[in-house]
């Protein structure tokens, strides 16, 4: 019985919410409740992640583990923005600029480093599997889409090329769409398959 207790609640919540989502005039107001109880127990899941993710490198500085700096910065970073937090308020202007300088750059530089793996990454597919059309359209989407992002034919004044840049500039909303849509459906399938038993992620 408790095997088919936490399927079974998931399960339900799932279908209220799509038939809530559908039915909006009779059941939207049922579905603000539903969701504001998800968000508290979502916060009070990432809550314990946290803590134990902190107990996790506190014990792994008191055995004195390699890359024991890791966990410094972790810990000092962590306890120094709640404190702000706390102390300021999240919604303290010179706290969100204080955050925001150190996770922008961070951001920023992360993004850069993983531009420069995948384009790593695509040089070293093409020259192991050979140019294909497939890998011929990819290089060349790929570098469309690039010159678009660094702005180099905004500035011309072309209404045809205007319509043109605003084109291109939909279909990766389109296709950022059709892959939504696939995680869902491919979400409520296996969501299916753990309530009926076929799949058993939770164990036996």
């Amino acid at each position: 019985m408790k095997r088919w207790l936490a399927p079974a609640l998931a399960g339900v919540s799932a279908a209220f919410v799509i038939l809530a989502v559908i039915f909006q005039w009779q059941l939207g107001p049922y579905l603000g409740v539903v969701l504001r109880w998800v968000i508290i127990l979502g916060a009070a899941g990432l809550l314990a992640a946290m803590v134990l993710l902190m107990l996790t490198h506190l014990r792994k500085i008191g055995s004195s583990q390699k890359g024991i700096i890791y966990s410094l910065v972790l810990l000092g970073s962590f306890g120094a923005s709640l404190a702000g937090g706390l102390i300021l308020g999240v919604e303290n202007d010179q706290y969100l600029r204080w955050i925001g300088g150190i996770i922008r750059p961070l951001e920023t530089s992360l993004l850069g480093l993983l531009a420069l793996v995948m384009a790593g990454a695509a040089f070293k597919l093409f020259r192991l599997r050979g140019w294909s059309p497939l890998s011929i359209s990819f290089a060349v989407f790929a570098l469309i889409f690039l010159i678009l992002g660094l702005g180099f034919l905004q500035g011309i004044d072309n209404p045809t090329l205007a319509g043109v840049i605003a084109f291109l500039r939909r279909l990766p909303l389109v296709g950022a769409r059709g892959l939504l849509i696939g995680i869902g459906l491919g979400l409520v399938f296996l969501g299916l398959r753990v309530i009926f038993g076929i799949e058993r992620p939770y164990g036996d």
